[in-house]
């Protein structure tokens, strides 16, 4: 509550009289509250002989009645004017505009308003001034406008959308203006285009050139530009501000039970050795229930490779490869047995043929950003590749978003029983072992059958699941069952979240929330 003591006497405008005017009582909680905004008036840059008017306005925002009874220009009265009424009776909720005049005669001045009330608390309301003129034979540089926000009316610009403001640097002056440095600085989200202008850069009085700023909400976050154009004007340096600020539309949430089907690229390398003839029939027969068993569970493509330069047989297979499976049979052993050193250095073979994955090789277009590299080889030879296991295995995740998307899985002589001379797995079971693939022996007589283990043991636990809408990785959350991992992969192309831990079963409930982007005009 605010406590009233003083009385305040004015004089009447017509009798002369005095009016005796009492303060709120201050039981009664209610008073005049002013409120003057902008707090300070900026009239920019005026040419020689020229005029400039600008307002502010006086709001009452108190409970009974705002009684102004003066406004006075305090400090700069030679160039700065009240044209407005300088008395006032303005009620609660309302406000009155006031109109200031600026004529300067010199190149800066500083002036001010006080704005006297009955506001018990503010009497005295301060208004500041500022202003430049133009003296004669001289530069003056002005850039409009001097500060913009970009975005909607609560400065707001929803991601991924963007914007550009033009700016117009003008010689305002009386002598010809020379720009001779134009630097921006801001936090990544602001860029200047000076629109081909060069430097040094002169203009003559009332020429100008336009430049811009581009604002790309890329990501959520806030951003200030500053444009600092250094030039003869007696200023030296002068600035425009620029704020932009990135938000996303929306945040949405959804819920899956039911995983989506995982994208998994598949390099089959066959050991083309001699001994590997008593496999030839196993291998194809077994390639029917393989594909099978990869449509089953997986968004798959292949490439087989049996041959030294490390192409795929027949190119990219996939589901869509008409008679997939009979054309990975009638090829499995095309490169015909033999001897030749490649065919038994399986896992330096692999990265050959992912190596053939550039532009212009015969693998272009086979691997998928965010797709599981699943490489499967069949030997029963241990590998006998220049350098370790590990460093394949290093390799290969050259190829992957995440080191987790890579599996080596192999049908080998796990036990060396394949005979009397058999050399074991070596090499091969090491890269198998330190990729979590699967196993099969093929010392025994029936592992054909076991081919469709491959195809999905591999993606056990690992699921995928297709949002709605692309949006940016750093705003994804994924819970399962209620507790969140952060051990998950997102390929924009598809819009594919594909976690990695913990295994999710079927009776698993997988939340993923991420932000919405806006569609932009």
């Amino acid at each position: 509550m605010r406590s009233l003591i003083s009385l305040t006497l004015l004089t009447a405008a017509c009798s002369g009289e005095y009016d005796l005017k009492r303060s709120p009582d201050p039981e009664s909680d209610a008073y005049p509250d002013i409120v003057v905004h902008p707090p300070a008036v900026d009239f920019g840059q005026l040419g020689e002989g020229a005029a400039a008017t600008e307002s502010f306005e006086i709001e009452n925002v108190g409970e009974v009645t705002l009684e102004v009874s003066d406004i006075q220009v305090v400090v700069g009265d030679d160039v700065f004017r009240v044209l407005s009424d300088t008395e006032w009776s303005i009620e609660p909720g309302d406000a009155e505009t006031i109109d200031v005049e600026f004529v300067p005669y010199g190149l800066e001045h500083y002036g001010s308003i006080e704005v006297s009330s009955n506001d018990p608390d503010t009497p005295e309301a301060p208004v500041d001034l500022y202003g430049l003129g133009t003296p004669p034979d001289t530069p003056i540089l002005q850039i409009t406008p001097d500060n913009y926000q970009f975005g909607d009316p609560d400065g707001i610009t929803f991601v991924p959308c963007g914007a550009s403001k033009e700016l117009e640097m003008r010689n305002t002056g009386s002598a010809d203006l020379i720009v001779t440095d134009v630097d921006y600085i801001s936090g990544g989200l602001l860029s200047f285009d000076n629109r081909g202008v060069g430097l040094p850069l002169t203009l003559a009085p009332d020429e100008y050139v336009t430049v811009a700023v581009d604002f790309a909400a890329t990501t959520a976050g806030a951003d200030t530009g500053t444009l600092s154009v250094t030039s003869n004007d007696p200023r030296g340096v002068v600035t425009a501000d620029q704020n932009g600020e990135g938000a996303y539309l929306n945040f949405v949430t959804e819920s899956f039970e039911v995983p989506g089907v995982a994208p998994v690229d598949i390099v089959f390398l066959i050991d083309q050795s001699c001994s590997m003839s008593e496999n030839q029939g196993t291998i194809e027969a077994g390639m029917p229930d393989f594909v099978d068993e990869l449509a089953n569970v997986s968004d798959w493509r292949m490439i087989q490779v049996t041959k030294e330069g490390g192409c795929g047989n027949n190119g990219i297979i996939d589901a869509n490869t008409p008679n997939a499976a009979q054309v990975l049979s009638n090829n499995a052993f095309n490169g015909g047995i033999s001897f030749s050193n490649y065919t038994e250095q399986l896992l330096k073979h692999a990265d050959t043929a992912l190596s053939k994955d550039a532009p212009g090789l015969c693998n272009e277009g086979f691997l998928r950003p965010g797709a599981l590299l699943h490489i499967i080889i069949a030997s029963d030879e241990s590998d006998q590749s220049p350098q370790s296991p590990s460093h394949w295995v290093s390799q290969y995740e050259n190829y992957v978003v995440d080191p987790a998307m890579v599996r080596v899985s192999g049908i080998i002589d796990i036990n060396s029983r394949c005979g009397e001379g058999s050399v074991g797995p070596g090499g091969y079971i090491d890269a198998v072992n330190a990729t979590g693939g699967s196993l099969i022996d093929i010392c025994q007589p029936d592992w054909g059958n076991q081919l469709t283990d491959i195809a999905s043991s591999v993606l056990a636990g690992i699921k995928s699941y297709n949002l709605q809408a692309v949006t940016d990785e750093a705003t994804i959350t994924v819970t399962v069952n209620g507790v969140e991992t952060t051990d998950f992969d997102y390929e924009a192309a598809g819009s594919t979240v594909t976690v990695n831990s913990p295994p999710i079963g079927e009776s698993d409930i997988v939340e993923i929330t991420y932000a919405e982007p806006a569609s932009c005009n």
